[in-house]
């Protein structure tokens, strides 16, 4: 496995609040938070990753095609 890493410092008198929203965005694009470390009592490192080896699944575009033909429209 290849794993990309990143780190986010955040600031505790902000609260918790940005925190969140700031992983969640970062989750969305594939990176997951494995470790956090408190600096000075004021500061939060958080260290994230994100697999790089990971690819996207093939789509058969004629398998896709026929789909479409016969399916009525929904999801299932």
């Amino acid at each position: 496995m290849k794993w990309e890493n990143t780190y986010l410092v955040f600031e505790v008198a902000k609260g918790p609040k940005v925190i969140i929203e700031t992983l969640d965005t970062y989750g969305e694009d594939g990176w997951e938070c494995c470790s956090q470390l408190i600096v000075a009592g004021s500061q939060i490192v958080c260290f994230l990753k994100r697999r790089t080896d990971v690819d996207e699944p093939k789509v058969n575009k004629e398998e896709e095609k026929i789909s479409k033909l016969w399916s009525n429209g929904t999801k299932e």
